[in-house]
């Protein structure tokens, strides 16, 4: 029986892996183990309990690690836990997902261990350099023996990087076969009608990234942004812990929650989070973080970034990417409003839900 050590270091990770890992639990060829960074990052937008949410109730190992704010700091620290976690396991494969410092420290760990490192979701750039991010996916798949691919843009990234192409396995996206795992339980959520909204009548606006609303003129751009755009039609904003400091600092929170027609709340659970994309008009977002899910919605996204690192998104996909600049993204707004957005509904290839069986597919073969 061979032993698969997965491991996260947030909710994204996570949501990458733990479909993977419930299926390989209850594998007859395998022993499943999953670490994460401790505290368990158990949806730290929310407080929602990822790891539940899928079945898995223990056996999760926490990672600890120092209680150190600087990048430099936290992966050491992590790399120092993850090596004691892989001497103890001894795993015949670490399998990592995410592009953080913990899912890092990881691989890094793994890597210095001599043994094998899966990378999923492997390939994906942005190709910002300036992106802490960025410099992690390609450190980590720097050091991977196999890469699960999400889409096509994956492969042609890693084999212009020159990996063999025996290495890399073309899979899908996993976050869909989480989607698939609580489209249910999402379905039966009354949190659209609970926040006093009808569906595909109101906008639901993302902010998560609060290090590019660090100062007044940002968050100012915002609420200008915000009064225009609710007076076409109702506004939903969801704002992450971070975003809600950055807006009390300045003594900015109670100015959005003013703005007629607009509700303002924390970020919601996973769950919830994804009746509201469904049911919204369009999604407005400063993150990557719905454009997977939107696209096989079919919900229309406008994205607040000059790039993505899931071009399939924006090529067969519902994301557009409409930058910082206000006029661009007012005048995508007026085409989401006019439906003129809505029209590309077409899902990328092998983004349907059984992606966790062609990886074990793949173990079957390599391991």
């Amino acid at each position: 029986m061979k032993k698969i050590l997965l491991t996260a270091g947030g909710t994204h990770g996570l949501l990458k892996i733990l479909p993977l890992y419930k299926a390989l639990h209850e594998h007859n060829d395998y022993k499943a183990v999953l670490a994460a960074g401790a505290p368990l990052p158990e949806g730290e937008r929310s407080g929602e309990d990822l790891p539940a949410l899928f079945g898995i109730s223990d056996g999760v190992i926490p990672v600890e690690t120092d209680d150190d704010d600087t990048p430099v700091g936290r992966t050491a620290s992590a790399m120092k836990a993850f090596g004691a976690t892989l001497v103890a396991e001894k795993p015949d494969l670490v399998l990592v997902a995410g592009d953080d410092d913990i899912s890092l420290s990881a691989a890094l760990a793994a890597a210095k261990l001599s043994l094998p490192v899966a990378s999923v979701g492997a390939g994906m750039r942005d190709y910002n350099r300036q992106s802490p991010a960025e410099i992690n996916r390609i450190l980590i798949d720097s050091v991977a023996d196999v890469m699960f691919v999400s889409e096509h843009s994956g492969e042609y990234n890693l084999i212009s990087e020159g990996v063999d192409e025996d290495r890399i396995f073309f899979v899908g996206e996993m976050l869909i076969d989480s989607l698939a795992a609580v489209i249910t339980r999402s379905n039966s959520s009354t949190v659209v009608g609970d926040f006093g909204f009808e569906a595909k009548k109101y906008v639901l606006f993302l902010l998560d990234r609060a290090d590019a609303l660090d100062n007044i003129e940002a968050l100012k751009k915002i609420e200008q942004l915000v009064q225009v755009l609710a007076e076409k039609q109702p506004v939903l904003m969801l704002l992450d812990p971070d975003v809600v400091t950055v807006m009390q600092e300045n003594e900015m929170e109670q100015a959005f929650a003013a703005v007629p027609g607009v509700q303002v709340r924390p970020s919601a659970a996973y769950v919830e989070l994804l009746r509201l994309v469904k049911d919204a008009l369009f999604v407005l977002t400063d993150s990557s973080r719905v454009q997977v899910e939107s696209t096989v919605m079919k919900v229309p996204c406008l994205t607040m970034l000059d790039d993505t690192t899931s071009p399939a998104t924006i090529e067969v996909g519902t994301n557009t990417l409409v930058g910082d600049r206000k006029e661009d993204i007012l005048h995508a707004v007026d085409e989401a409003l006019q439906g003129k957005l809505a029209k590309r509904t077409a899902i990328p290839e092998k983004w349907d839900g059984a992606v966790t069986q062609r990886i074990i597919g793949v173990l079957d073969k390599v391991l």
